[in-house]
């Protein structure tokens, strides 16, 4: 009789141990995920919750991280954003203010013009921030002869003075055309501005179900360690480089979003003969 109430109380001792340890192996967990998610609300960076424990909470932990690096790295735009504005701003402001005062003292139709093309500087910057602030948000995707886009970004370009080639067959996609326009030719403008009087090559690479899109320079190239950073907001690879020579600084940060935004891929990769590749990638049938 003693032997089975000892085995009895054994074994209650035993279940309520084991049941305090899978209750904190659990809680803790939760209140740490409480916690993060609270600094997170307040507009603070937490710092990254361990994926380990139980299968469920290792899961609910890495998808909190990943929530958490998005909103780090939306904070950081936004940082980089406004600061950007701020600096691409002074320059055209203090020309017009420069143009103003000139037109008092001595009116001459060269600083009206000044005043013009300062205007639509600032302008196209204005409507990039907008674009850029919007999301780009989505949009109905429609038939579209990728030949036929490119041909006539090409033929754009050209009337700009830059030297594009484009010999591609025929391609019907299903895509949202309108993203897709902008994105190429944010891509081909921004080889038109860093490889200027070298000759550009737009190409396309069909692969099963997906459709390769390349715009190929022969300019500098990019620094490896910049590949990625400069599809942020207002980054140049040349840090002295002002808008009349390194453009807004959003042309890539646009690509980047409209990109995300419909499920595409563009990177950058250095050609290993001198020069920059750019390689949109996309299915054939993009979602919309």
């Amino acid at each position: 009789m003693v032997t089975i109430l000892v085995t009895l109380g054994a074994g209650i001792l035993f279940a309520v141990v084991a049941a305090l340890w899978l209750a904190r192996r659990t809680v803790a967990p939760l209140e740490r995920f409480g916690a993060a998610a609270a600094s997170l609300g307040r507009g603070e960076t937490p710092a990254l919750l361990a994926q380990t424990g139980p299968r469920e909470l290792a899961l609910l932990a890495g998808r909190f991280n990943h929530l958490a690096r998005q909103v780090r790295e939306l904070l950081d735009a936004r940082t980089t954003l406004l600061a950007g504005l701020s600096h691409d701003l002074r320059t055209p402001l203090a020309r017009m203010r420069l143009a103003l005062e000139m037109l008092q003292h001595k009116p001459e139709a060269k600083w009206i013009e000044r005043l013009e093309s300062d205007v639509n500087e600032v302008n196209q910057l204005a409507t990039d921030m907008m674009e850029l602030a919007r999301g780009l948000g989505q949009e109905e995707a429609t038939t579209v002869d990728l030949s036929e886009l490119l041909g006539g970004l090409a033929t754009r370009a050209r009337e700009d003075g830059a030297e594009v080639s484009c010999n591609i067959d025929r391609l019907v996609l299903h895509a949202p055309v309108r993203a897709l326009r902008r994105t190429l030719g944010n891509l081909i403008d921004n080889a038109a501005c860093h490889a200027p009087g070298t000759a550009i090559e737009l190409t396309v690479e069909p692969h099963d179900d997906k459709v390769r899109i390349g715009v190929l320079d022969r300019g500098p190239g990019i620094p490896v360690d910049q590949l990625e950073t400069v599809f942020r907001p207002f980054h140049r690879v040349d840090v002295s480089r002002n808008r009349a020579t390194g453009g807004s600084g959003l042309g890539l940060a646009i690509v980047s979003q409209l990109a995300q935004a419909n499920g595409w891929r563009v990177v950058l990769e250095n050609r290993v003969d001198g020069g920059l590749a750019a390689w949109l990638t996309l299915a054939r049938e993009s979602r919309t």
